[in-house]
């Protein structure tokens, strides 16, 4: 089905630029001890899926080939500019048919948690959905528990529309199951608000 609009294999190459970081396109040399390391650690994977997956470096690539050969989805390592120092990730996977926008990220560096570089790398996310890829409509879950991720969403303007019950295990040894809470946020509202993040955006040519 043709839509007229971009798709998002056009901006594989791309690189995302926000104030401080670019987001450029993730590569399998990527997958390193490093980036590893960040996958098992417990704290910083507490509320991802990953948690629950192989996370060795063969299955790691594996994982990165999928996405490279997925036209839709758009995978990122967050950079800081200055200094060339790979901090975390960032995605992006697109339904071009509905037009419709789900995304994630981590930053797997703890010292850069609470500097702002995580609400740059959304805001770069959100100007290529919503700006150039046509998105009408970007949504994303958080567990229940989940209470930054869920003020996070707020902050950048999501809407909350429901709550799946019971819907995903706490722990892959436990037989606890917590609910998710799901937002959204529409073209709209994002164009009324998008001004608010002007600081958080790459000021140069």
């Amino acid at each position: 089905m043709k839509t007229g609009l971009p798709l998002p294999e056009a901006f594989k190459c791309v690189t995302l630029k926000a104030r401080d970081v670019d987001l450029r396109p993730f590569s399998l040399s990527d997958v390193d001890s490093t980036y590893q390391a960040w996958l098992l650690d417990g704290e910083t994977t507490r509320y991802l899926d990953v948690a629950f997956t192989d996370r060795s470096i063969a299955k790691l690539k594996e994982f990165v080939r999928a996405v490279e050969a997925n036209p839709n989805r758009l995978f990122y390592m967050i950079v800081v500019r200055e200094t060339g120092e790979s901090i975390g990730t960032a995605n992006l996977e697109i339904d071009p048919v509905n037009r419709l926008g789900n995304y994630g990220y981590m930053i797997g560096e703890r010292r850069w948690w609470g500097t702002g570089v995580a609400l740059q790398a959304q805001v770069a996310l959100f100007d290529l959905a919503f700006d150039q890829l046509g998105t009408r409509r970007i949504y994303g879950g958080a567990r229940v528990d989940n209470i930054m991720s869920q003020f996070n969403l707020k902050r950048l303007g999501f809407v909350k529309e429901g709550v799946f019950r019971n819907h995903v295990r706490t722990d892959l040894d436990s037989d606890t199951y917590v609910d998710v809470v799901y937002y959204g946020l529409m073209h709209e509202e994002w164009l009324a608000i998008r001004h608010k993040f002007d600081a958080h955006r790459y000021e140069g040519g």
